[in-house]
């Protein structure tokens, strides 16, 4: 079939982080498994990294200098600057937040569901649908 998807099929999860996939279709389970490990990996890598710092003084001069890198490379992957999730295929729109978002994480849901409707996601997914069948000839 004629699409203008990027399909790859099957895929691993290590794809999810290398760049071989923009979008990982899954049930909620795996989705929430996969998501709950990312999160703990990346607790365990600052737990590790901050005490790779600490351990002398030359370690932690060397913290002190690379300071301004690690808290751009902190912030960068800090979900409560992603906090909210659009529910796709719906005729309104839903934005689901972090059940422990604190306050700015749950701006950001908002700012999200926001943006949402002032583009009008239900509508263009349906344009989308309904192009993509058309053009199938299936409408």
């Amino acid at each position: 079939a004629d699409s203008t998807l990027n399909y790859i099929g099957y895929t691993e999860g290590d794809n999810i982080y290398t760049g071989g996939v923009d979008l990982v279709v899954c049930d909620g389970f795996v989705g929430n498994v996969s998501l709950k490990s990312s999160e703990g990996v990346a607790k365990l890598f600052r737990h590790y990294l901050g005490h790779s710092f600490k351990r002398n003084i030359f370690t932690r001069l060397a913290g002190l200098i690379a300071m301004p890198v690690l808290n751009h490379f902190r912030s960068s992957l800090d979900p409560r600057n992603y906090n909210g999730a659009g529910f796709l295929g719906l005729r309104g729109i839903v934005v689901k937040s972090h059940g422990g978002a604190d306050i700015y994480a749950f701006e950001n849901a908002i700012h999200m569901a926001k943006k949402e409707v002032m583009t009008n996601v239900p509508e263009h997914i349906a344009q989308g649908v309904e192009k993509h069948f058309a053009n199938r000839g299936e409408a």
